[in-house]
């Protein structure tokens, strides 16, 4: 898979990052960043991480249980990674937050910036801003 990831090893900070299930609703991802590194023996590889509202979380796998990661790194650099592997906290009380992290189970697809922005006009932000 490494061959799909266009950066050098280090860490990148997400301007902005939402889990989104099929029907456009959404939930922010806050403080995201990627983690690329050098494996010697797989390649290269990428991880993330960020903080989403558990109970609103919930509430998004309720309308499904494939969610996908919209990725905005500013300028072109904007990708989708379709239904990640997402390990979180379990506390679901409304308010709270935790880190999730998540890893890509196929190669992310990079999106124009006008489709990245079309598909984010659509979206509807679970407990937040629309867009």
């Amino acid at each position: 898979m490494a061959e799909w990831i266009p950066f050098a090893e280090g860490k990148y900070r997400v301007e902005r990052a939402v889990l989104l299930a099929r029907n456009d609703q959404a939930v922010e991802v806050e403080e995201a960043v990627i983690e690329v590194v050098e494996d010697p023996s797989r390649g290269r590889r990428l991880r993330g991480r960020g903080r989403v509202s558990n109970a609103l979380m919930v509430d998004l796998l309720d309308e499904g249980h494939e969610l996908d990661l919209l990725l905005d790194l500013g300028g072109e650099f904007k990708y989708r990674l379709c239904s990640p592997g997402i390990q979180g906290g379990k506390v679901f009380t409304p308010g709270v937050k935790s880190f999730i992290q998540f890893v890509p189970q196929s190669p992310w697809e990079q999106v124009p910036e006008a489709a990245f922005n079309s598909l984010m006009s659509r979206v509807r932000i679970l407990g937040g801003k629309r867009g």
